[in-house]
């Protein structure tokens, strides 16, 4: 179940932003269905997404009305997200659900190098892992992680996955055009997973890292980093 919701507000040029995300988004092949519920206070579009939010579009319409204020609030399977973008730029952001410590994506000068989610099951800790070159399922009880293959992925894994993946990453297999165009712009080279054009701006701002995992997920990072990402 995903659902978002998506709110342009401001004492600005509101018609025009809506004609040029319009335009946009009709250019855009991985745009989805939406439905405009205007009123004379703002802009708002209902998505039904089956992937994610076009936020690269509402970026850069944004980029182009910077008295503008765009709020993006969503929900997938009981998690929660919301993101605000003023000038082109994702200026807040918050993601999470009680049962879930959150996610870490860290990049350096070659790109991704992790993107981690996990969370708890049980008596122990399930989730995925991403870097640029490779990836792993996981899980980690009593400061043990173990390495779940692809194939061997039960239903659980693959749903944690989904969410780091659905909103951060992308994959050298998609054909992702309006990825590969932007990245050609950056002048960064496409690798096997990539984090996503309209987040990058967000880690640039936040050091190159973004993390909202709680000590206990922390814990299950570091053993993941010192088994699979940094072998001794």
């Amino acid at each position: 179940m995903f659902k978002a919701v998506v709110r342009v507000t401001g004492a600005g040029r509101l018609a025009d932003f809506r004609e040029k995300l319009r335009w946009l988004l009709v250019r855009d092949p991985d745009a989805e269905d939406y439905t405009e519920h205007h009123g004379a206070a703002g802009l708002e579009y209902r998505f039904a997404p089956r992937v994610g939010i076009p936020f690269p579009a509402f970026a850069e319409a944004s980029g182009d009305f910077p008295e503008l204020r765009v709020e993006a609030e969503w929900e997938r399977d009981g998690v929660r997200g919301r993101a605000v973008i003023e000038a082109g730029q994702v200026v807040d952001e918050e993601r999470g659900a009680p049962d879930q410590p959150g996610v870490e994506v860290t990049v350096g000068d070659q790109g991704l190098e992790l993107a981690f989610i996990c969370e708890r099951s049980g008596a122990e800790w399930i989730g995925y892992a991403a870097s640029a070159a490779r990836h792993t399922y996981f899980r980690f009880c009593g400061g043990a992680i173990t390495l779940v293959g692809a194939g061997e992925a039960d239903a659980a894994l693959e749903d944690v996955a989904f969410r780091l993946v659905d909103e951060w990453l992308w994959y050298d297999e998609e054909e992702a055009p309006a990825e590969r165009a932007r990245y050609a712009h950056y002048g960064m080279a496409v690798r096997g997973a990539n984090v996503k054009s309209e987040k990058l701006a967000l880690l640039r701002r936040r050091g190159s890292a973004y993390s909202t995992l709680d000590d206990a997920a922390c814990a299950a990072r570091d053993a993941l980093v010192k088994q699979w990402l940094k072998p001794a």
